[in-house]
């Protein structure tokens, strides 16, 4: 019995944390997020074969 309502728990907490990430709301959040590997950073620092 209690395994039965810890599933279900985790089932309940499972379908909330799916309804809130595909809220449109949170799309340009995600988005800009999973851009961010790909976009060049000017502030990063130089490596030891960037220096003279």
């Amino acid at each position: 019995m209690l395994s039965g309502l810890i599933t279900l728990g985790l089932l309940l907490v499972f379908v909330a944390i799916w309804a809130w990430a595909w809220q449109p709301r949170h799309k340009a959040s995600f988005d800009a997020t999973a851009r961010l590997a790909l976009e060049d950073d000017e502030s990063e620092p130089a490596t030891r074969e960037d220096r003279p």
